[in-house]
């Protein structure tokens, strides 16, 4: 089984490094080297779940699935890595790996010719490899290695044209926003390690159980984790970094949105779960639910096909940490699971028709094209069902109608708001597909123009649709066997909460889909369009709000950049333009004062460095001067020694 894991990790990683060396000149640039390393990855994986599946690893400490290395050592200090394989990790594994081989397969039509194309598969087997070390970590300190690694290759990625300058302010963006949030799990590491001395799971959690980490401490570093997940998995008030990052290109979206960098955040706190309190859960619970409806909203008003999915991920996600935060710790990860599949699906599916209409991302320009796109609108279709929550067929009415179960045993309150977030996720994603597949074409030179995709991008949609609607079917338990055993540890802890299923809240979810789609398909295909807009011109204040993403955007510009701007050339020496060009009109008087007090860097900053240089110099010129070699010049400085010396005896 550890042989299994090597091969899980290694595989990608090699062929990132044998990619990174000779893909530019290996045929068709390497691209089926990145593809084979992946593709060894994923059969690995999924011997790897069957074997866990069927029983093989069940115990923590079974030593073929669990192994540990001295990696540093401070006296009586020792810092290890190790590999961790349970029913969490052998799903993450297999959902990791899979969505990863699609998407390189996909990417092998749709960056066709591009002139950087040997690279990009380099770094897409980069990102499998960081989010592998992540998932297959047995400890926090690994796993925080495999966290910015990941962190790393979507900046990379994110800004992959980065002859343009758009990618490269969102791949800045994310960077950052996402660092801001990993102070948090920096926080967390510190207070886990002074009373844990431990960085590995099971001694943390072993901890949390038997009182031996203070219930206070356990509350702050839960929520310095759940920060870090806030940034990684893109929640209020950290969520503004995702939709910007659909600059880079669309197979990257996908893997982003699917499987590795969004997904680390709910896998991280479904990892440490055992260590959450009652009140860290309550806030992981609220901050999902305001995210699910806030996201929604603001989807509504997008016309960029893959904004509209960058939002839609966005609210996904605060459905997961809204079942975390209530407890139901199973239909969160089980969602985590089979949005996966349907979100690869849909954002693969719209690279499909940005590709067919020649990179015209504007829904507004589209209509009509399932006639042209057969094989991507259907399998698209399926993806809106799965995501609205189809009832008894698709993946999505499943997890989701588990969470809103957790939701309305836990906190009734934030369960309506979550059926809230359902309608809207229902009504806009079949917004998002009328613009799209339906009715007739707006732009007849994007239509003429559009065709289907080729075998290696229809294929992904084909595989992804069928997972899309049959991982939703607990066949042979296989959710349940996986996970149960991962939960023992965490409800030992008292973390996990267990709720009956509950007929009101199926027949709720139902009528929440059903009610979305329906409203779509009235608005967006019965109701004429002049009706529509005369519905609309009350709302139109909402609607500017919600298209211009609650002004977040504006918010952070003038309360964070515009005076980091400003402090940044008051304290930096700068030309006219220079200063001009930062504040970027932040106005007169502020670029005035930047210009007029830009010395403070020039003068005291540098002066002080240059200065304590030169007081040294001095000094040792005036040592120096003192090594004339005449001894009635030591024999001088010798009595004046000991006369000092004499003086501050007899004065102290």
């Amino acid at each position: 089984m550890l042989n299994l894991a090597l091969v899980i990790v290694l595989a990608p990683f090699v062929g990132f490094l044998l990619q990174s060396a000779f893909g530019r000149r290996l045929p068709r640039q390497g691209d089926w080297l990145t593809i084979l390393g992946i593709g060894a990855s994923f059969a690995a994986a999924v011997i790897v779940f069957g074997r866990v599946l069927g029983g093989e690893v069940l115990d923590a400490a079974d030593p073929a699935a669990n192994a540990r290395w001295e990696w540093m050592r401070f006296g009586e200090v020792v810092w290890n890595v190790g590999i961790k394989i349970d029913g969490l990790t052998a799903v993450m594994l297999f959902v990791v790996t899979l969505v990863a081989f699609l998407v390189h397969v996909f990417s092998s039509a749709y960056m066709h010719g591009d002139p950087k194309y040997w690279k990009f598969f380099a770094w897409l087997q980069m990102f499998s490899t960081s989010m592998l070390i992540l998932v297959l970590a047995d400890n926090l300190l690994v796993l925080f290695i495999g966290w910015e690694l990941v962190g790393l290759c979507s900046y990379k990625l994110i800004g992959f044209w980065s002859e343009r300058q758009d990618p490269c302010n969102a791949a800045r963006k994310a960077f950052i926003t996402t660092r801001i949030g990993d102070l948090g799990m920096v926080v967390a590491l510190m207070l886990i390690y002074s009373q844990t001395k431990s960085f590995a799971f099971e001694d943390m959690f072993r901890a949390a159980s038997t009182g031996g980490l203070d219930q206070q401490v356990r509350t702050w570093a839960s929520l310095g984790l759940f920060m870090a997940a806030m940034g990684k998995s893109a929640q209020f008030p950290l969520h503004v970094w995702l939709p910007d990052a659909m600059e880079g290109p669309t197979p990257v979206s996908a893997l982003i949105h699917a499987a590795t960098m969004v997904a680390a955040g709910v896998y991280l706190v479904g990892r440490t779960f055992p260590l959450f309190t009652d009140a860290s859960l309550l806030v992981v619970a609220s901050v999902g639910a305001v995210t699910a409806v806030m996201a929604g909203l603001i989807a509504l008003a997008q016309n960029d096909i893959k904004k509209v999915l960058a939002y839609s991920t966005v609210s996904q996600l605060g459905f997961m940490f809204l079942g975390l935060g209530c407890k139901a710790w199973h239909a969160a990860l089980f969602h985590l699971t089979t949005h996966a599949f349907f979100k690869a699906l849909m954002f693969l599916g719209s690279g499909s028709v940005i590709h067919a209409c020649h990179h015209e991302q504007d829904m507004r320009k589209m209509g009509g094209l399932w006639r042209k796109l057969p094989i991507t609108g259907t399998t698209f279709f399926i993806g809106v069902l799965a995501i609205a929550g189809f009832p008894f067929v698709t993946s999505g009415f499943f997890s989701k109608d588990a969470i809103l179960a957790g939701a309305w045993h836990a906190h009734p309150a934030l369960f309506w708001i979550g059926l809230g977030a359902a309608v809207l996720t229902a009504f806009y994603m079949f917004r998002l597909f009328a613009m799209t597949f339906l009715g007739k074409p707006k732009d007849e030179h994007v239509f003429e123009h559009a065709h289907e995709s080729p075998f290696a991008m229809t294929l992904p949609l084909l595989v992804l649709c069928a997972l899309s609607v049959a991982a939703g079917w607990d066949l042979f338990h296989w959710h349940s066997k996986l996970l149960d055993p991962v939960a023992a540890g965490a409800t030992a802890a008292g973390s996990i909460g267990h709720h009956e299923h509950s007929q009101f809240v199926m027949y709720l979810a139902i009528t929440a889909g059903c009610v979305g789609l329906g409203a779509g398909l009235i608005v967006f295909r019965a109701m004429a369009p002049e009706r529509l807009a005369a519905l609309k011109r009350p709302f139109g204040g909402l609607e500017r709000a919600f298209a211009r993403k609650f002004g977040f955007d504006e918010l952070y510009r003038e309360v964070i950049l515009r005076p980091a701007y400003v402090l940044a050339n008051v304290l930096a020496w700068t030309d006219r333009e220079g200063v001009d060009g930062a504040v970027n009109g932040i106005g007169r008087t502020a670029a005035s004062a930047a210009r007029g007090s830009g010395t403070i860097d020039r003068v005291v900053v540098d002066g002080a460095v240059r200065g304590t240089g030169a007081v040294i110099l001095a000094g040792g010129d005036g040592v120096a001067r003192t090594q004339s070699g005449r001894i009635r010049t030591y024999v001088a400085f010798g009595i004046a020694a000991v006369a000092l010396i004499l003086i501050l005896g007899r004065i102290f």
